[in-house]
């Protein structure tokens, strides 16, 4: 049975399901979340502590079984990114540039110390490491940022040459991506790309908090890769063929912590002397000594982390979204803008989903803490009363699900008119193009002098930023102030007119 093969077929297949995730939007993203995110390492661990749903925990658990009896199964099998460096790897092999792997010697200092840092921010109330790093979060960011503009120019080039033939389809609007954050995330894909071109799996061995925390589990795995030492005659053809630099063919030893179960020792030994079975004999002293370093550094920075986050004074210190003027609005769902920030891994699936748009990327919105979350961007769009697709697709318990009736009373901001900017104010002219597009009443008009002049009842705005976007004065005359905690509507009940009294008319006279 030709393992390296069953795997990558089920990797391809997964791949594409996240493709289709990050870039189907509406339906397809709704509909495939709710299959692949419970089964993905740190988001499934985040909602866990975010919002607990067993769907969630026993995605989580299958994780942690799978890894204690194969070991890092996840990083070949489930991982996006995993799958994505794969692919870079063997586009490497195949143009030449990189033929032949070799074995390295773990960084384990940079990485234990990754992750330990990793479980501080986390323990601050900053995702900021997480939001870098995360697996999930980073292949989310590199699909969706790079390839919806893509997606879109290639879509609105084919409208465009239908034209021709008299056929006319509505093209797409291309989402609004700020500059930083485009170069952020090719910066990250530069990164990635080299690393997997020039040294295999080099990102999740050092970097990758999750390959760090799956690793350690993987020593004590029940099956591993083992090498006969009696009947192994050093060619090497399993260390080239290694992307984890892992195989020491001079000691005839694997470092579990780095394998990731890619299968390829398997299939590349002609004497076949690897097995992958279970295995209890003793490794040597020399491979558990880092082992032991990893667990206590792990150890010792997650009770520090659950110290401090449990410590509201100190992650204040580090809330700096807390002193702005303005804040910025956070979707409906994420109940308000602390626990969003804490528990938002920046994967940017609800800026994909988003039909309107509204949802765009931050860069440094939130302050360091919440480096590259989403923020409502009203000035580029606003939110659809009738839509809650957000609150569905979100696999960490930032944004809740929220049923659409639910959403439709959640107040995510108040609405502020400024008279002194208004040109029904200031010309005394009609407009009315805020109370048009207003779905809750929150915008009614005072007729004076066959002048309608806007007012605002803000116990019914619901902050959804229609009137802002549609707000024809620059800058706006009416905006959207944020709700730092998200409050609770009042339901507009449109009131009967009272039947006005008949007029006595004589007798005979119609009038």
């Amino acid at each position: 049975m030709n393992l390296a093969k069953i795997r990558i077929a089920i990797s391809l297949l997964i791949f594409a399901l996240f493709l289709f995730l990050f870039l189907g939007g509406g339906k397809i993203s709704v509909f495939l979340s709710s299959i692949l995110l419970p089964f993905q390492f740190v988001p499934a661990l985040v909602r866990i502590l975010a919002q607990p749903e067993i769907l969630f925990i026993i995605g989580l658990v299958t994780i942690l079984i799978i890894s204690l009896i194969f070991g890092r199964v996840y990083c070949s099998f489930l991982c996006p990114l995993g799958m994505l460096q794969d692919s870079v790897i063997a586009l490497s092999r195949k143009s030449g540039f990189r033929r032949k792997h070799t074995f390295r010697k773990p960084y384990n200092w940079l990485r234990y110390s990754i992750l330990g840092l990793t479980f501080v921010t986390i323990g601050l109330g900053s995702m900021s490491l997480i939001n870098l790093l995360d697996p999930y979060s980073l292949s989310g960011r590199i699909i969706i940022e790079l390839g919806t503009p893509i997606l879109a120019g290639i879509y609105n080039a084919g409208v465009s040459l239908l034209k021709h033939l008299n056929i006319y389809i509505f093209s797409k609007e291309v989402p609004y991506l700020p500059l930083s954050i485009l170069a952020a995330t090719f910066g990250c894909f530069i990164l990635v790309l080299i690393m997997s071109a020039k040294y295999g799996r080099l990102y999740c061995n050092t970097i990758c908090p999750a390959g760090t925390l799956l690793g350690l589990i993987s020593r004590i795995s029940i099956f591993k890769f083992v090498i006969d030492q009696n009947k192994c005659h050093e060619c090497v053809r399993c260390e080239i063929v290694c992307k984890a630099g892992c195989i020491d063919t001079q000691k005839k030893n694997i470092d579990q912590s780095r394998c990731v179960n890619c299968f390829n020792c398997l299939e590349a030994c002609p004497q076949s002397v690897i097995r992958y079975r279970p295995f209890s004999g003793k490794l040597q002293q020399s491979n558990w000594s880092a082992a032991r370093r990893g667990f206590l550094i792990g150890s010792i920075a997650s009770a520090g982390s659950v110290l401090l986050a449990f410590n509201s004074n100190i992650r204040n210190l580090f809330n700096t979204t807390a002193s702005k003027e303005s804040p910025p609005i956070t979707p409906p769902g994420s109940v308000s803008l602390a626990r969003f920030t804490q528990a938002c891994t920046a994967c940017h699936l609800c800026v994909s989903a988003c039909p309107t748009n509204v949802i765009t990327p931050s860069f440094l919105e939130y302050g360091i803490t919440g480096l590259m979350q989403p923020l409502m961007n009203y000035q580029k769009s606003f939110c659809d009363y009738e839509c809650n697709i957000c609150s569905k697709v979100c696999p960490t318990g930032a944004i809740l699900p929220l049923p659409l009736e639910e959403k439709k009373l959640t107040q995510i901001g108040e609405v502020n008119l400024i008279k002194e900017k208004c040109i029904v104010y200031i010309n005394k002219e009609n407009c009315g193009a805020c109370g048009e597009v207003c779905p809750t009443h929150t915008i009614n008009f005072i007729n004076k002098g066959n002048v309608l002049y806007p007012e605002t009842d803000i116990k019914y705005c619901i902050g959804c930023g229609a009137c802002e976007k549609a707000c024809p004065t620059a800058p706006k005359s009416i905006v959207v102030r944020s709700n730092p905690i998200h409050k609770k509507a009042v339901k507009y009940i449109a009131t009967a007119k009272l039947p006005q009294p008949k007029k006595k008319t004589r007798e005979g006279f119609p009038f």
